[in-house]
């Protein structure tokens, strides 16, 4: 199902009109006369200006390059001697190279900038480039074109070309894996890429081609454009851009496509997949990992994992706030959901799709799929941002409540950096969200462990709301600020920590660990091992308080006396259950804010006056 809402989508946005070209960012283009002399190497790429920040001078920032169609597979020749398409995977004697555009070490001799133990295959692959382009001139019977020729000619002839060469490389700060092609100075700056005759030329190259190798393969129904057809043997085609995950620069897919001979059926054919469905399923992962919908966001990496979404109509970014989510956005997701209406652009019923995926070295392995009506989804992440909410302690917050937590931020709360997240914990936290699913324990108990270790410092609004978010997801009733009326005891101790906290700092000042930073891990876990401790601790730090600060002394006395009298006649025998841990450290953040919100008000008030 996942690869046919996939090559819906492709057939949707018209992304197999022109099976035989790719659009790819082309950094270089190669500058020849007309009688094939280097003229020199033009920057194609796209940079923006960077603004100064403090004492740092500005600095450009590379942002792109310029979109070019190039070949979507590369040529070799068979052992006849005949040039054909070919999996660009596939070891032969004579190795692959894309028509057209392909890496600087494939395309220029520039030996001095390539790893010594590299130039052999890098030769043999630019060799492969510039014959294939001869082949091309000659079919054209182009004059003009010749230049090519002359210019392929003198590169591996003159040491002094080759040379320049790897110098103009080097000064314009390219790589040798940034892609390059080449322009004729009578074109006025168009690539050869660009020409309505070459590009049909390929077409026509690789449809014949394409052709004859359907010919001769399976024949059978594809399961996923759902026409008879041949039956590809293998995934022909890569997945770009998922780096950030773990993979390669080109990554294969991995569904099933590979799987193992079956009923003398091999590779891809067990799948009973044609060249056509993989192709398009293919171009419709790039274009939503590269956001080509409609200026749509349609992917979004969160640690080491990528979510991509889409709808069945057009993609709509309100739905996937949780990214990056803004009070204006979370507010208009909870108004929508309050009204029961959307954007008028989507209906309630059309379809939500969403694939979570990550990498593996050179695959692409799907992690998670769901697809459900939007007007479900949009129900969803609004009581997420609902269960969400809860007190603010930060500066700007105040101590009042907030519910505008991105994903990345709740996903790096569960651990000490976001090196250390668990691998599941991003995709548990979307399925939750979008399918109002339970938290697993894990990330509550990850939560815990942070704030064990954390003191004081690690009781966030994010990792707090999480903790909250959790609770609610068992059917535990938890308020966003302080709850006066809740009796559970663990609640209770948490509130009694933070009010043995202030009691300590208004008696002794700042010292260097806290009651919580020495006793949350216990308290927090087995109440009882040291309530009498720190009770017995408060009543010294209150006696003190009475002679220097007596206003301090008796508000916070009388706060101390009210939650104790809530309080069962003995703290509770043994370890607390993880949730209730949740709840203790909810009383205690919840107190903490509403003295920060008090102090808020009194101020507001007395500007006001």
């Amino acid at each position: 199902m996942i690869l046919q809402r996939l090559y819906e989508l492709a057939e949707r946005e018209h992304l197999l009109e022109d099976t035989a070209f790719n659009t790819k960012e082309v950094a270089c283009r190669i500058d020849i006369d007309a009688n094939g002399n280097f003229l020199g190497l033009h920057d194609l790429r796209q940079w923006e200006d960077v603004p100064a920040k403090g004492k740092s001078a500005p600095r450009r920032k590379l942002v792109g390059a310029k979109p070019l169609p190039v070949p979507v597979r590369p040529v070799s020749r068979d052992a006849n001697g005949q040039w054909k398409t070919t999996d660009p995977a596939a070891a032969g004697k004579e190795k692959p190279a894309v028509f057209l555009a392909d890496t600087i070490a494939r395309v220029l001799p520039v030996h001095r900038l390539i790893e010594e133990d590299k130039r052999d295959k890098f030769t043999s692959q630019r060799n492969t480039f510039w014959r294939f382009f001869q082949h091309v001139v000659s079919e054209l019977e182009s004059e003009e074109l010749k230049a090519i020729e002359k210019f392929a000619a003198k590169l591996d002839a003159d040491d002094e070309l080759c040379e320049t060469l790897a110098k103009a490389v080097e000064s314009a700060g390219f790589g040798i894996g940034d892609l390059c092609t080449i322009a004729l100075t009578n074109d006025m700056g168009r690539c050869l890429a660009e020409r309505p005759e070459i590009q049909k030329w390929w077409r026509d190259f690789f449809q014949a081609d394409f052709a004859k190798t359907q010919a001769s393969g399976h024949r059978g129904l594809c399961q996923v454009t759902g026409r008879e057809t041949t039956i590809g043997d293998s995934v022909k085609t890569k997945i770009k851009g998922l780096v950030s995950i773990g993979c390669r620069a080109d990554a294969y897919l991995v569904t099933g496509l590979e799987s193992a001979n079956s009923f003398d059926l091999k590779g891809a054919e067990a799948s009973m997949v044609s060249p056509e469905g993989i192709d398009g399923f293919t171009r419709a992962l790039n274009a939503l990992i590269r956001n080509d919908f409609q200026n749509q966001v349609t992917s979004h990496r969160v640690e080491n994992v990528m979510f991509l979404f889409w709808t069945r109509d057009q993609v709509d970014s309100q739905l996937m706030s949780l990214f990056d989510a803004t009070p204006e956005q979370v507010n208009a997701i909870i108004e929508s959901a309050q009204k029961g209406r959307l954007s008028p652009a989507i209906d309630d019923d059309s379809q939500f799709y969403l694939l979570t995926i990550s990498g593996n070295s050179a695959r692409v392995v799907v992690r998670d799929y769901l697809e459900a009506p939007v007007g479900r989804i949009r129900n969803h992440l609004a009581q997420w941002f609902a269960d969400l909410k809860i007190a603010d302690l930060s500066k700007d917050g105040q101590g009042f409540p907030k519910n505008s937590f991105p994903l990345w931020m709740l996903v790096n709360a569960t651990a000490f950096d976001s090196k250390s997240v668990a691998p599941d914990t991003p995709a548990r936290l979307m399925a939750a969200a979008i399918q109002r699913l339970p938290i697993p324990d894990s990330i509550l108990s990850a939560c815990l462990r942070r704030l064990r270790a954390d003191g004081a410092d690690g009781f966030r609004a994010v990792r707090m709301a999480l903790i909250k978010l959790t609770l609610i997801r068992k059917g535990i009733s938890v308020t966003e600020t302080l709850d006066e009326d809740e009796h559970h005891p663990a609640y209770l101790y948490g509130r009694l920590l933070a009010v043995f906290e202030q009691i300590q700092y208004d008696a002794l000042g700042d010292v260097n660990a806290n009651v919580v930073d020495k006793f949350y891990g216990t308290f927090s876990a087995a109440p009882a091992l040291v309530f009498s401790r720190l009770f017995a601790n408060a009543q010294n730090h209150l006696r003190r308080l009475r002679s220097e600060k007596p206003g301090a002394g008796v508000n916070s006395d009388k706060l101390l006396s009210e939650i104790a009298a809530k309080l069962p006649a003995a703290p509770p025998a043994g370890q607390l259950s993880l949730q209730d841990q949740g709840r203790f450290a909810l009383g205690y953040y919840h107190q903490r804010a509403n003295r920060f919100q008090q102090i808020a008000e009194r101020k507001a008030a007395k500007a006001l006056s």
